[in-house]
């Protein structure tokens, strides 16, 4: 029997442009934009707390690998703004209320996941080699849940119309750039 194999990897950076334009510091120098994020940045997922979070806990304590970061806030705790998992909050906490990201994505007029690949195919995908499809689909998933954020904050209050719309231009120009 082959031995078992799980290959997974969590990168992130902040989106200085994005939140400078929350924020209205949109001109501001990336040192001015970094200071006002702070060390630890709030962590936005769709169903990250049923599963994003616990394996990048469970994955990282199997290796040994010290986090003493994520205690300077209460990123694991359920109810905080320093993690918001977006299905989460838009069922108010309730599995019945659960819809998926491709749902919600669909009902705003947003592209969604792409046709033909889902979550099940990921595993199939990474045996078959498709490295770049398996990427691809990860990125789609964060642009969607990043649209789906942008439009929860902007019903919220916490994001104006103009840097909501900035959010959505500076996006735009990030996905413009990559397929260059």
């Amino acid at each position: 029997m082959q031995p078992s194999v799980i290959v997974w990897d969590l990168e992130t950076v902040p989106d200085l442009g994005g939140f400078a334009a929350a924020h209205d510091l949109v001109g501001k120098s990336d040192v001015e934009v970094r200071e006002a994020i702070g060390d630890n940045p709030q962590l936005v997922t769709f169903n990250g707390n049923s599963f994003d979070l616990p394996v990048l806990r469970y994955r990282a304590m199997v290796h040994g690998v010290s986090a003493p970061g994520f205690s300077t806030r209460p990123y694991f705790n359920r109810y905080s703004e320093d993690a918001v998992d977006l299905c989460d909050v838009f069922s108010s906490f309730s599995p019945q209320g659960k819809a998926t990201l491709h749902e919600i994505s669909r009902v705003m007029g947003l592209p969604g996941k792409p046709k033909g690949f889902d979550g099940s195919e990921v595993e199939r995908y990474y045996r078959e080699g498709k490295i770049k499809e398996v990427a691809d689909y990860c990125e789609s998933d964060v642009i969607g849940t990043y649209q789906v954020w942008l439009r929860y904050e902007l019903f919220r209050g916490t994001l104006s119309r103009d840097a909501f719309e900035a959010s959505q231009i500076n996006l735009a120009n990030f996905i413009n750039a990559r397929s260059n």
